[in-house]
């Protein structure tokens, strides 16, 4: 008699090792075990990577996509600081808000890899200033400089 398994239709021991005591019946074959049963969210951190990506392609324009997305994927420590980034400019530039973008830039001359974001708004030039001095005062300087030396935040009235 081969033990199947019920999800796979396949014999256990194609991916089930066998524990061989010294006699055949002696033999232990342990069950299959569902584990992703027992989890509700995601739990490859790759996944969760590009599902956190994918989340803020919704929240910002990106520019580069492709670009930006390697480039984080590579620098997965600054995910969290654009979606608080996002979070902090909506609350700071609130209806004044146009949309929020998101661009890759590399300059080897001067040895810079990075992201832009920039903060469109409705607002003449001065005010949108002023706002954008806000962020920064209130929470953008505070942030670790390892994490503003690879994020520069703008402002553009348009």
């Amino acid at each position: 008699m081969q033990l199947l398994s019920q999800k796979y239709n396949r014999p256990i021991t194609e991916y089930y090792p066998l524990y061989r005591g010294e006699s055949v019946e002696s033999t232990i074959i342990l069950p299959p075990i569902d584990f992703s049963r027992n989890y509700k969210k995601e739990t490859s951190v790759f996944l969760k990577k590009l599902n956190d990506i994918n989340l803020l392609e919704s929240l910002y324009i990106f520019k580069n996509p492709e670009e930006i997305k390697k480039f984080l994927l590579v620098y997965d420590y600054l995910i969290d600081y654009l979606f608080e980034a996002y979070h902090q400019i909506r609350g700071i530039f609130e209806e004044n808000l146009i949309e929020i973008c998101l661009e890759y830039d590399r300059d080897s001359e001067e040895d810079f890899e990075g992201l832009f974001v920039t903060i469109k708004t409705n607002l003449s030039p001065e005010p949108s200033l002023n706002l954008l001095e806000k962020l920064d005062e209130e929470w953008w300087l505070k942030v670790d400089f390892k994490i503003r030396s690879v994020i520069t935040i703008m402002v553009r009235p348009v």
